[in-house]
């Protein structure tokens, strides 16, 4: 029963989520090291996950996204995150260093920010925004922290990063 519902509601959130659109072309700097090019992982499907590093539900993806990239990473799937706080090339690496992530993190500028999510000028989202990115890195679909997904975002999070695979 859960798993109709589940996919229900998927399928439901892709007939409202905004059009596919082509993945902007935004590096993510790191800390230390060069800066992820997220077109680096055409081929596979890639959620990018634009995140604050005070912000509980955020402390609470980052665990799950890091569960999610150990069970699909095998099967073509890259977890990349990137801090959005003002500052957040300082806060990055002791997030790293407490959370330990099993994935990529740098951080974004504002402005990068809302290059990447596709965001209008002025737009305070809630966080975290998880960005699904096919293989051919066209953004599939997109959620904010204040959306219904996130609700249920481990079984919708895998439901999706499934369904693009089969893709």
């Amino acid at each position: 029963m859960f798993s109709r519902t589940l996919l229900l509601f998927t399928l439901a959130a892709s007939i409202f989520a905004k059009e596919p659109r082509p993945l902007a072309p935004v590096p993510i700097p790191t800390p230390r090291g060069p800066k992820i090019n997220l077109a680096q992982y055409r081929g596979k499907v890639v959620v990018a996950m634009i995140f604050s590093t005070h912000c509980q539900d955020c402390i609470k993806s980052v665990d799950l996204l890091s569960k999610i990239q150990k069970d699909l990473g095998p099967k073509g799937l890259q977890v990349v995150a990137a801090a959005g706080d003002e500052n957040a090339q300082y806060l990055v690496e002791p997030f790293v260093e407490r959370y330990k992530p099993t994935f990529p993190i740098g951080y974004l500028t504002k402005d990068d920010i809302i290059k990447l999510a596709d965001l209008p000028p002025g737009k305070r989202p809630v966080v975290p925004i998880l960005l699904f990115i096919d293989k051919k890195g066209v953004v599939r679909f997109q959620y904010f922290g204040d959306d219904p997904f996130m609700k249920t975002e481990d079984g919708s999070t895998r439901s999706i990063v499934e369904n693009l695979q089969k893709q």
